[in-house]
């Protein structure tokens, strides 16, 4: 039997969608709204445009004020470092912003769970799931997350990235099986030591919107990033084990695409 290394499937992390989340009262990037006022810092509907005179029309204000998301793709294609992939048709996940007031608030993100549906080991072309879960769902542990700097901070070209992690340390994001191969897959941290993060390029930037995009690209078990910007020693990658969490574990990258939709229109500033 063909041997199978960790899949890396942290779909879960797919939904960072919480892409946008809240958090911190100073720092960018960080989520809010840019409305209307009179006399306000900036002129333009994305407050990007700061107004010379002090005569603005618009301000941009930190946090939102309705406080759920949730999110949804297409295939999500989770690959080991060893070749081994595993394919889900769609997800679905959900997820909020931490209240009004908490610290940090406009950065941050919490209560992120994603649904995976039609899994399946497509070299051997049996199903994968979350023990007592329908079939071929694999569901995700609660996950947290926030804002950070990919590259660019202070330039034009800024990215932002958004980060998964469990809410719960050293819990892992996901277990499931492929019962038809004896296989049980754990994502989480293993002795690669991959921060039990993963990252997800967000977009638009500096733009009210009501939906925002999240996307995590990878290739040969390295995601893309892998890293925030001035931390290229903190490496956050996916790990998976085919034996639980006390197997053999190497790194794991997801591919998705992931539509974030707010309860109202919202900003990512960076």
């Amino acid at each position: 039997m063909k041997r199978m290394r960790i899949v890396g499937l942290c779909l879960v992390a797919a939904f960072a969608l919480s892409a946008i989340g809240a958090g911190s009262a100073s720092a960018l990037p960080e989520i809010g709204r840019c409305i209307a006022k009179a006399g306000g810092k900036y002129t333009d509907a994305n407050c990007t445009v700061k107004s010379s005179k002090g005569n603005g029309t618009t301000e941009f204000v930190k946090n939102a004020i309705k406080k759920k998301f949730s999110a949804a793709s297409g295939e999500a294609k989770l690959q080991g470092a060893t070749g081994t992939e595993i394919k889900c048709s769609t997800s679905s996940s959900t997820g909020e912003f931490l209240e009004k007031g908490a610290t940090p608030s406009t950065k941050e993100v919490k209560n992120v769970v994603a649904k995976f549906n039609g899994c399946e080991l497509p070299a051997f072309g049996v199903e994968c799931k979350t023990k007592g879960a329908a079939a071929g769902e694999i569901l995700t542990t609660k996950l947290k997350g926030k804002f950070a700097y990919t590259s660019g901070k202070k330039t034009p070209a800024v990215k932002v990235n958004e980060s998964l992690t469990p809410e719960v340390k050293k819990k892992g994001f996901t277990e499931f099986e492929c019962p038809a191969v004896g296989v049980v897959v754990y994502v989480g941290e293993g002795p690669e030591k991959g921060h039990e993060t993963i990252l997800g390029n967000v977009t638009p930037l500096n733009t009210m919107a009501a939906t925002g995009n999240l996307n995590y690209e990878g290739s040969g078990g390295k995601q893309n990033p892998n890293f925030v910007e001035g931390k290229a020693t903190v490496i956050d990658n996916l790990e998976s084990s085919l034996s639980g969490p006390k197997g053999t574990f190497e790194r794991s990258d997801q591919v998705q695409s992931n539509v974030v939709t707010f309860e109202e229109p919202l900003e990512v500033k960076a």
